[in-house]
């Protein structure tokens, strides 16, 4: 694949949103240089993908809303960067196979583990399809948090509004998930590993919001 269309579309965005919301990214030290990983984001606004490819050192592969791609110039964008269509509302088995296949091949992918927006602004909780994804691959998962995104262009709005947009990101959470103090035993069943990733996705990212307001 060539990729020359992302690494515009980077610097572009990487312009707007330091010098529009003064973009301020922590914890890149936490992504790593080589090999493939999940990022796991928070989701509260439109703005909140292209604020974590532009946050990420590494070029991220998207899961998108399939519908997207129906839009003439939505669509050529979402091609163009590589994105692979997710159908919500049914258990789209192509779409996880197509960011397995990423993964394998070593490209990281980004995905938000709530689902969908949180309309409130307010920090959801992450689904099992992350431990899935990430025991599917065998890759590590590592937690973001984006914040002043929900400010900036919440759910219902066309129109941007001045904010402070941060990022953070944080330790990876390994795809085994076997965390003394939560793991189950060793013959527990898929779905519980994988809520078990999940879990511990949501937990994190409590704590870097902590940590960050303080």
């Amino acid at each position: 694949m060539k990729y020359w269309f992302y690494t515009f579309v980077k610097a572009v965005l990487w312009v707007f949103f330091r010098l529009g919301f003064g973009l301020e990214v922590r914890g890149q030290e936490h992504v790593p240089q080589q090999g493939s990983f999940i990022v796991a984001s928070n989701h509260v606004s439109y703005l909140d993908p292209p604020v974590i490819g532009v946050a990420c050192p590494r070029r991220l592969s998207f899961l998108a809303r399939s519908t997207l791609f129906q839009h003439p110039l939505l669509g050529a964008f979402l091609r163009g960067i590589h994105a692979i269509p997710l159908r919500r509302e049914e258990g789209d088995l192509g779409a996880v196979r197509a960011a397995v296949l990423r993964l394998t091949r070593g490209e990281p992918v980004a995905i938000f583990p709530e689902g969908r927006r949180q309309f409130s602004g307010r920090l959801g909780t992450a689904k099992r399809g992350v431990g899935l994804l990430a025991e599917a691959a065998r890759v590590p998962v590592i937690p973001a948090v984006v914040r002043g995104t929900f400010e900036a262009l919440p759910p219902g709005s066309r129109r941007l509004a001045r904010a402070k947009i941060r990022v953070a990101f944080g330790p990876p959470i390994p795809y085994t998930t076997d965390l003394a103090s939560t793991a189950g035993p060793s013959g527990r069943s898929a779905r519980s590993r994988h809520q078990q990733l999940a879990d511990a996705l949501t937990q994190q990212w409590c704590r870097m919001l902590e940590q960050n307001d303080g």
